[in-house]
């Protein structure tokens, strides 16, 4: 069983920290996590970034999202593997990690009205591609990005602070933002992709990054 996240979706090739895409109109990218999300997208705004744009939540979330897939040179893991019971035996026990497959599949549209449908199934059939794990058959559009060691971790940290052109981050702010990342990396209670959405909201909400400083980095 492999257990080794993932290129962004229908891409042919792996994106590097130089080429992965940190420009100011590319919030989203080809994120496959958010592309159902209903109702407003300015319906949690978290703030002002430093010309005035709002920034909400959704962006946060995507542009973790996005950094993270770029970047990784690892599968996503199948989340029905890893977090879901066993079902109708198609894996053993939770919590395996195992791969899924680039996106290959466009999956089939359930046959009856009256058959129980999953939000994933309810996508079906899908202009995009879906994942599947090739050890256990699951499919889904979506999947679990992997964590990186602290120094590749923070190695990206570093480069999207400093090469953004959606704002401007002093290179203090960059310094602390690396701090923040470090310390959270170091704490173990947090998976990469939330320590990412931090790093996010440090780069378009300065005033956030120095009040998390003061406390530590900790929330409470």
């Amino acid at each position: 069983m492999s257990t080794s996240h993932s290129r962004t979706d229908e891409s042919d090739s792996r994106a590097s920290l130089s080429s992965a895409q940190y420009s100011a109109y590319d919030w989203y990218g080809e994120t496959d996590e958010t592309d159902d999300e209903d109702g407003d997208a300015d319906a949690d705004i978290l703030g002002n970034d430093p010309n005035g744009n709002a920034v909400t939540q959704m962006k946060i979330e995507s542009l973790a999202h996005l950094w993270l897939k770029q970047t990784s040179e690892e599968p996503l893991l199948d989340p029905v593997a890893l977090c879901e019971p066993p079902e109708n035996g198609m894996h053993d026990r939770e919590g395996i990690a195992v791969d899924l497959t680039d996106p290959e599949v466009y999956p089939p549209t359930a046959e009856s009205l009256a058959t129980p449908r999953s939000l994933m199934e309810k996508k079906a059939p899908s202009s995009r591609r879906w994942r599947y794990s090739e050890d256990y058959g699951h499919l889904t559009y979506g999947g679990i990005i992997r964590n990186r060691p602290k120094d590749k971790l923070l190695e990206l940290v570093e480069y999207v602070a400093a090469n953004i052109s959606a704002v401007e981050v002093p290179p203090r702010n960059q310094r602390t933002i690396r701090e923040g990342a470090k310390t959270l990396k170091e704490d173990g209670g947090k998976y990469d992709v939330q320590i990412m959405r931090r790093v996010a909201e440090w780069i378009f909400l300065p005033n956030q990054l120095f009040e998390d400083a003061k406390r530590g980095f900790k929330r409470y």
